[in-house]
């Protein structure tokens, strides 16, 4: 009996032993996050307190919406000392920067994988596209629920612990060569030593390379370029850029020190590309030779094809009130509408009187007489009224379907050529006014060409275009009927009128019709007129189409149109 009782007395003393060993485990594993219990029983947590997975869920779907503030506040109390909430929004923000995220979702529920929440995590993004990447969330028991333990990896779903988030662009040790229709090279050589052999005639329209100003150099960072690569800045240079200098290799990698990096996704990088454009080189150098140096922009347009055969100065970029060569929009509307004739008389005067104001002719000269000839002398006195006649709202409609108040079909950025809405041309004064291409209507040469062009076409518009090659980057678009063949012929009439007997007999050439119209424009009080003259040639069957304009250059008869003259001439090989 005493024997037994000893045994059993140690066998008791042995079991209080164990259970005293096992529950210090366990209230150590409590006091640590208590990762013993929840790792053996992970679906079973919320049943016995606090839902690790509800603080995931919130977490993440903070995230999702760049509520960086929420999710600081689910972090633990410990991870609050290692990292302020300035610190955390910013190193959210830079990786968010480097891997250029658009959108960040959470297309399914987390779930527990020992002491973390496990889920899936879909970017998009404007360098990768769209990939998964897995978030590993390590989560500890806090006083009142779950909080997140921090660590520098978890700025970004899929690094491991202690890596890091980065980004590596390889760029195009070349760039493409810009080259005329012909193939002749008017831009070679990398980015930091381009070529221009042909000079100065090409200076415009070609432009520059040059490295970036700091703005331009974040912008260019954001689009996966390395920071300080030189690249395209004006003219062809810039708005081909995309083409001319390819584009960077970029990987999204997780490094960490002492160990290679690892690939997380890659955008492939895509070869410079040569462009051929349409402009015709003795055109260039002709259109420059004529403008001399003068501030404004000449454009040669092909009218069987729409094709820009030269465009020098600021044939493209310049934006000014087209005054009376804006006359053939509205004669062309007024044909159109049966609101005049070729037949249509009109009383001689020095000017009109709208709403109480008074237009006068240009040179106040005394004009009249028969449609073609008011025409031919560019008569304010006639074409305001006429413009009323016509009313705001086809008048609008006809110089939209020219190609006003809409981007130019060239494949890049250019200034859009304007009229006023017709909803705020509210009076005589405002219709007239607009009718005479004042009055905030303004244009390009490239506008204004492509006016001459659609008449010249028999009222087929054929939008102007630039890049003949490669195709991913040509800019033709499919022609339109603007007039009918019947206005438009008339409007030949009016043109060829200008030039035989009216404003603009500077432009006339030997042996050649030539239809036309000249344009004076106002732009201030005491500044110098600009002058326009729009043309095309021969003009029953036109193989040039052309407009200039000479800003602050007094009048188009005596300014534009002998330029005109001489571009025409060139092209005709005269």
């Amino acid at each position: 009996m005493h024997h037994v009782s000893m045994f059993r007395t140690r066998r008791r003393t042995r079991w209080r032993r164990w259970a005293v060993a096992v529950a210090v485990v366990l209230v150590a594993a409590a006091g640590t996050g208590g990762y013993f219990l929840r790792s053996t029983t992970p679906t079973r947590a919320s049943e016995s307190g606090p839902d690790p997975l509800a603080t995931a869920r919130t977490y993440v779907h903070a995230w999702q919406s760049g509520d960086y503030a929420t999710m600081y506040g689910l972090l633990s109390r410990g991870s609050h000392h290692r990292i302020g909430l300035t610190a955390f929004e910013h190193d959210l923000g830079v990786a968010a920067a480097t891997a250029g995220v658009r959108t960040l979702t959470v297309p399914g529920a987390p779930v527990m994988a020992g002491a973390s929440a496990v889920c899936r995590m879909v970017v998009t993004s404007a360098l990768f596209g769209v990939f998964d990447e897995t978030l590993r969330l390590p989560l500890m028991r806090a006083p009142h629920g779950y909080r997140v333990t921090w660590a520098p990896n978890l700025v970004f779903p899929g690094l491991l612990p202690g890596e890091r988030l980065a980004r590596h662009a390889t760029a195009p040790h070349t760039r493409g060569r810009i080259r005329a229709r012909d193939g002749t090279v008017i831009a070679s050589g990398p980015a930091w030593a381009r070529v221009y052999p042909l000079g100065s005639a090409f200076a415009d329209v070609t432009g520059y390379t040059r490295p970036p100003t700091p703005a331009q150099a974040l912008a260019r960072v954001a689009t996966g370029w390395p920071p300080k690569l030189v690249f395209g800045q004006g003219g062809l240079e810039k708005s081909l850029d995309a083409a001319l200098g390819g584009r960077p290799r970029v990987d999204l990698v997780a490094g960490s020190p002492g160990s290679a990096e690892r690939l997380l996704v890659r955008r492939p990088g895509r070869p410079p590309h040569d462009v051929t454009t349409t402009l015709q080189v003795s055109m260039q150098e002709s259109a420059s030779a004529a403008l001399a140096g003068r501030y404004g922009g000449v454009v040669v347009l092909n009218p069987r094809t729409g094709a820009v055969e030269a465009d020098a100065g600021l044939g493209m970029d310049a934006l000014q009130p087209p005054g009376s060569s804006f006359k053939t929009i509205t004669a062309s509307a007024a044909l159109t509408a049966y609101v005049a004739r070729l037949t249509s008389t009109y009383a001689y005067a020095h000017s009109v009187t709208l709403d109480g104001w008074t237009l006068h002719n240009f040179h106040h000269e005394y004009c009249g007489g028969s449609l073609i000839l008011a025409f031919a002398q560019s008569c304010n006195s006639v074409f305001a009224p006429i413009a009323d006649q016509v009313g705001a709202r086809r008048l609008v409609a006809m110089a939209s379907a020219f190609g006003f108040n809409t981007p130019p079909t060239i494949g890049y950025p250019l200034p859009e050529s304007v009229t006023p809405s017709a909803s705020t041309l509210t009076s005589d004064l405002a219709v007239g006014v607009a009718g005479i291409g004042q009055g905030g209507v303004d244009a390009s040469p490239l506008q204004m060409a492509s006016v001459a062009q659609a008449i010249g076409s028999h009222g087929l518009l054929r939008p102007p275009y630039l890049i003949h090659a490669p195709h991913a980057y040509a800019d033709r678009a499919p022609p339109r009927r603007v007039l009918s063949p019947l206005v438009a012929t008339q409007l030949r009439t009016l043109m060829e009128a200008v030039v035989t007997e009216g404003t603009g007999t500077a432009a006339a050439l030997p042996g050649v019709v030539v239809a036309g119209k000249t344009g004076t424009s106002e732009v201030g009080l005491n500044t110098p007129t600009d002058a326009w003259f729009i043309a095309f040639a021969p003009a029953d069957d036109p193989r040039v189409a052309v407009a200039v304009l000479v800003v602050g250059g007094g009048v188009g008869g005596e300014v534009a149109a002998p330029i005109a003259r001489e571009v025409m001439a060139s092209a005709l090989g005269l």
